[in-house]
């Protein structure tokens, strides 16, 4: 797994150096070698790296004052199924480099970037959520990972014990690293579900390299079960490759031999998709990648997808896996249409809101099994 020990140098805007996530970088690295220096223009050193550095550099760092909104609706696409799931945006980039990432297709600068003035992030949070009824999920990782980076800057730490304080929300915090021993020792609550995107090590040798191994997420994933954590999973994308079937089925069988299903909130299933001008993107990247030689078709959305029968038969077969081993499990479809939820559920929910229902019964049913309303260990295992 490629670690933060990568990053050399960290940038910090003179105008959050005093902030939180300011603090807490230099006190992780305050016996390292990594350089730290104060800027004044963001702006100016994004422009410069722009023109004279690489495409995607991956030993720098920026922290800087962002001025936009923090908080918005996960970005669904038109015609696709949708839950009311929202998105911190706290930073841009990746310490991986996944040959499916979208990031890759929009990314307009090279820097790996954190938004340092965690107190307008905190503003925003609160005049969103405190006060009403309606529990939230909120995830961090869909701009950036949300564990890559925590051992050198604490900031789901600090995240987390936010959220502990917090009644009507639910962080996620989503990786593909296994880098969980700062979040161990957390006075949690159980208002933050770890998820980890899983594959089948052939597919995370192929196609995610400097991610951890499928072995390193699993322990991972059992260090926090052990502290209490709740957990998710994510099986997307999933890649059509020879002996899928045979593949993605022993992964699900590793996983539930280790983690018990009372302790997973929800797990999704999407296909490997890519938006028009990213298969150009990936060519140019990964010149030998099988991934853009597949046959696809374009959906209503825009993005290109495997054919839906392929689509439908890989969904089916994890489906009846998971409902096997625990039926109670909750499992959803991440942007995918009405038409393939009914063919591999049976039922489309109407709107957002019906699906979000969903996950908060799944919820209920865990805080429940939490205050001995109902024994852990009720799920078969």
């Amino acid at each position: 797994m490629r670690s933060p020990e990568l990053i050399q140098k960290i940038y910090i805007d003179r105008a959050v150096a005093e902030g939180e996530l300011a603090r807490s970088i230099r006190s992780k690295l305050k016996d390292s070698s990594v350089v730290i220096e104060e800027i004044d223009d963001p702006r100016a050193l994004l422009d410069h790296y722009q023109k004279n550095g690489n495409l995607f550099e991956k030993d720098t760092l920026l922290v800087y004052n962002y001025p936009g909104r923090f908080l918005s609706s996960c970005p669904g696409s038109d015609g696709m199924v949708c839950c009311q799931y929202f998105v911190i945006n706290f930073g841009v980039g990746c310490l991986y480099d996944c040959h499916y990432c979208y990031l890759q297709n929009f990314l307009n600068h090279p820097l790996m970037t954190l938004f340092g003035n965690l107190e307008d992030m905190f503003a925003e949070l609160d005049r969103k959520i405190l006060g009403k009824k309606f529990h939230f999920r909120v995830g961090t990782g869909e701009y950036t990972d949300s564990l890559a980076l925590e051992p050198i800057t604490g900031l789901s730490t600090i995240l987390v014990e936010r959220f502990a304080k917090t009644p009507n929300a639910t962080l996620e915090l989503k990786t593909k690293s296994s880098n969980v021993n700062e979040l161990l020792q957390l006075d949690h609550r159980e208002h933050t579900v770890v998820s980890w995107s899983l594959n089948p090590q052939n597919v995370i040798d192929a196609v995610e390299p400097g991610t951890a191994t499928l072995e390193e997420r699993l322990q991972a994933a059992e260090k926090v079960q052990g502290a209490g954590y709740r957990l998710a999973f994510h099986l997307d994308p999933l890649i059509h490759h020879e002996n899928w079937e045979q593949n993605y089925h022993r992964l699900l069988e590793e996983l539930f031999d280790r983690i018990h299903p009372d302790r997973i909130s929800w797990i999704s299933v999407g296909s490997f998709r890519y938006s028009p001008g990213q298969k150009e993107v990936m060519q140019s990247r990964f010149s030998a990648d099988a991934l853009t030689r597949e046959e696809m078709v374009q959906g209503s959305d825009g993005k290109y997808r495997y054919f839906k029968t392929i689509r439908e038969s890989m969904y089916a077969s994890i489906r009846k896996k998971i409902q096997d081993r625990d039926p109670r499990l909750f499992l959803y479809l991440c942007m995918e249409t009405q038409r393939m939820w009914e063919g591999v559920f049976g039922f489309v929910p109407g709107s957002a809101k019906n699906l979000d229902a969903l996950f908060d019964e799944r919820r209920r049913y865990m805080d429940d099994a939490v205050a001995g309303r109902l024994p852990i260990g009720s799920g078969q295992q």
